[in-house]
């Protein structure tokens, strides 16, 4: 099933992590960013500023022991940041709000 972020822009074009880093795509115009988990998702729209990331763990030496552990959308508003997280083990979501200013 699919799992990972998803970029829509006002002019309709979508990208998802499968075609595209994070760091290399455009920020401005993103109306919607989606986090798919193995058919439920999580979309923030309309938002100013977006971001993503995932947390790893590997055995050093032990390049197959690559793995995510979570992955995570979220975006800025105000003072705010706003992070969606899904656990890549369990499927649960935690929504953290954080004060920043």
């Amino acid at each position: 099933m699919k799992r990972g972020w998803e970029v829509k822009y006002y002019d309709g074009t979508v990208i998802n992590e499968e075609q595209a880093d994070w760091k290399d795509i455009p920020k401005q115009g993103i109306k919607r960013l989606t986090l798919h988990y193995d058919g439920r998702r999580w979309d923030i729209v309309d938002k100013a500023v977006y971001y993503q990331k995932k947390c790893a763990s590997v055995i050093p030496g032990m390049l197959d022991s690559f793995r995510i552990e979570s992955r995570s959308i979220g975006y800025y508003e105000g003072g705010d940041r706003v992070l969606y997280t899904v656990d890549e083990h369990t499927g649960r979501m935690n929504l953290e709000i954080k004060r920043v200013l």
